[in-house]
């Protein structure tokens, strides 16, 4: 189960939302730019009690975590983890509606860059003491990229939604969340 989604600042720590869309349930993140952040998904255990699985890669299928963009990011390249270091480095096609399962390519793209953080000390995310942690007091394991996401999958103008979800070690999927990210003119 989903227990936090949404982004942090290059250094770590986590803004509040806009708002959220008209549904009232999606958040709306704002950018100035559409890269130098991350994006950040955390879960914890679900009502199957299994384990929370934590490949982000898997040519051919799909990984346990799953995410997809509405619209490409960066160039929306279609090549499968084009994400270097050896050129060229590539964007990630965007999926819309989102579809996991007729997406495997797709899901890979974007997962692939992120990497399963099951330490707090090791999260991409820094609480008001400026130490690694999770968002969520819940979380058993974070999802977020290595590294800030790069000019090579910059989110464009507008909005973009950015839809997610984890299953446990044997494939079982959470319940998906959306937010979306407005990268401002």
């Amino acid at each position: 189960m989903i227990t936090f989604m949404g982004i942090a600042r290059a250094d770590g720590s986590v803004p509040q939302p806009l708002g959220t869309a008209p549904d009232g349930v999606t958040q709306i993140y704002t950018r100035e730019v559409g890269f130098g952040f991350f994006l950040v998904v955390e879960a914890k255990v679900g009502p199957s009690g299994r384990p929370i699985g934590t490949t982000t890669f898997s040519p051919g299928e799909l990984p346990n975590f799953r995410i997809v963009v509405s619209r490409p990011l960066g160039n929306g390249s279609t090549a499968v983890c084009d994400q270097g270091p050896a050129e060229p480095i590539g964007g990630v096609p965007g999926v819309n509606p989102p579809d996991f399962n007729s997406n495997v390519n797709a899901v890979n793209d974007l997962a692939c860059r992120f990497n399963a953080r099951t330490v707090a000390g090791d999260a991409c995310t820094r609480n008001a003491s400026q130490d690694s942690a999770f968002v969520s007091s819940q979380t058993r394991v974070q999802f977020c990229p290595t590294v800030g996401l790069g000019s090579e999958v910059e989110f464009p103008v507008g909005d973009t939604f950015v839809t997610a979800e984890v299953t446990d070690a044997i494939g079982q999927p959470g319940f998906p969340q959306t937010i979306i990210i407005r990268v401002l003119p």
